[in-house]
């Protein structure tokens, strides 16, 4: 195209031959990079995106060596899982607003630096609670970058078709991390022991740092949008508080005061927290959001996913290697369809678009997901051959992957193109504070289950019932968009 252009601009001057301003070859040498450029920048924002997610699954097959190593009870394995979900959850309406406040590509380069460094600390910590430390650090870092990596792909991209696709080419590598995790951790841990599940985010991180610094472009600040502290407070003491008490519980029992204390503490907060936002000049999330049946709904059903996700993936962990007797390596590879499912169900999602809509894409894949859940518990547990236990663990990843990319535009949909970095954050709060108390129910039952094989029941009722609700909400989508649009 910038040839035929330059046709029209070609300078005769004094010379028979006609030749091209020297700004034509320039611009028509370049257009091919500048093409390949949004690839490019999907490419490098996304890795670091599959870092961050990565993180949130890949030590889950390390919990056993870390046992071993460190010394950790199940409370403080649930605390080395949760510090990162927490501080992530905590901190990524930060995130968001941060990508929208300084520009996008700034908040991510800072947070991913700041995650790589961490990510050294976890590999080098000395102690359980050094780790815990580190992890917390980590997830501040992740909260920092994944917003502002979407938000990159939403300014990227401008075409709407161009964007929807890179959405789910965003979407298919995030559920990919969270699948790959098990397996990529399994063969790290068994090889290289645990500590190299985090020093291997280091030259990674390093490499789509100066990726990213070299090619992603600036992006507009919206400088008038100031930081709500307030309500940034009250939701990390909300949350924080909240999770000591659900992972505490089991260990401390019902009549400890420390339990309680930060039971009360979590109410007291949350109350504080919606005060605050009503009075703010600038809060974390508008209020107006929350009036959008359909924003609130894909909100919800994401969380609810997560927290069976996350919780089934913690129990199946420690009941491969306690109740089968299987090493790291072995409980990755077993997990391994769950993983290639992910990665499956996100390519089905994106050839399926066009025929089906998104609320259908999401309702029929968690529907399936619902019933997968107890089916892979009870191949488990009656020893079924394995190849029925690896099917109910197909359709488990189909499912949830069919959902992932769906939810995200519609939920990008509903809000102006200038907040798609709070957006951004708020999904994926409410998703980590998902895998939070996921994580934390799975650590209470196995604790309180007398073997871990009752327990592996137990989560995988729960995870029925919330990819269940999950997929009501998606069947009703339709309803509360049509009464949105009537508005």
């Amino acid at each position: 195209m910038a040839f035929l252009q330059c046709l029209h601009r070609l300078d005769f001057g004094d010379d028979p031959e006609p030749h091209m301003t020297t700004e034509c070859a320039v611009d028509t040498l370049v257009e091919p990079k500048a093409a390949a450029r949004p690839r490019l920048t999907l490419a490098l924002v996304a890795s670091g995106m599959f870092m961050a997610v990565l993180d949130t699954t890949i030590v889950n097959v390390a919990l056993p060596a870390l046992r071993a190593t460190l010394g950790a009870s199940v409370s403080g394995l649930a605390w080395i899982v949760d510090a990162y979900t927490l501080s992530f959850a905590a901190l990524i309406l930060a995130g968001g607003v941060a990508s929208d406040r300084f520009g996008a590509k700034a908040v991510y380069l800072w947070g991913l630096a700041l995650f790589v460094a961490a990510s050294a600390a976890c590999g080098l910590a000395p102690n359980v609670g050094a780790l815990v430390a580190a992890r917390f650090v980590q997830g501040t870092g992740a909260a920092l970058f994944l917003p502002a990596s979407l938000a990159i792909v939403r300014s990227t991209f401008d075409d709407p078709v161009e964007r929807a696709r890179a959405i789910a080419v965003w979407a298919t590598i995030a559920s990919v991390a969270a699948s790959v995790g098990p397996v990529l951790g399994g063969i790290l841990v068994q090889d290289y022991g645990w500590r190299s599940a985090f020093l291997i985010n280091v030259p990674t991180g390093i490499v789509g740092f100066g990726g990213a610094w070299l090619v992603v472009r600036h992006s507009v600040r919206s400088g008038a949008r100031r930081f709500d502290w307030g309500g940034q407070l009250a939701s990390i003491v909300a949350l924080g508080s909240l999770c000591y008490a659900a992972i505490e519980l089991p260990s401390r029992g019902m009549a400890a005061r420390e339990v309680w204390g930060a039971a009360l503490l979590a109410v007291l907060a949350t109350v504080t927290l919606i005060a605050v936002e009503r009075r703010a000049h600038d809060p974390m999330v508008p209020p107006l959001w929350f009036r959008n049946r359909l924003f609130v709904a894909m909100n919800l059903a994401g969380t609810s996913v997560y927290v069976g996700y996350f919780g089934l993936l913690f129990v199946l962990s420690l009941y491969l290697h306690g109740e089968m007797g299987m090493n790291a390596r072995q409980t990755g590879l077993t997990l391994l369809p769950i993983a290639a499912s992910l990665s499956l169900g996100n390519l089905l999602s994106g050839k399926l678009h066009g025929r089906f809509n998104a609320t259908q894409l999401m309702a029929s894949g968690l529907g399936f997901a619902a019933v997968a859940v107890p089916l892979i518990a009870a191949s488990l547990e009656l020893r079924s051959p394995w190849v029925l236990t690896y099917a109910a663990m197909i359709v488990f990843g189909c499912g949830t992957a069919l959902s992932v990319a769906p939810m995200i535009s519609t939920v990008l949909e509903q809000v102006p193109g200038e907040l798609a970095g709070v957006a951004a954050g708020l999904l994926n709060a409410l998703r980590q504070a998902g895998s939070l108390f996921g994580v934390a129910i799975a650590g209470a039952t196995t604790i309180l289950a007398p073997r871990v094989s009752i327990a592996l029941w137990w989560i995988g009722g729960v995870g029925f019932v919330m990819y269940a609700l999950a997929a009501l909400m998606s069947a009703f989508a339709p309803r509360w968009r049509e009464g949105e649009r009537a508005r």
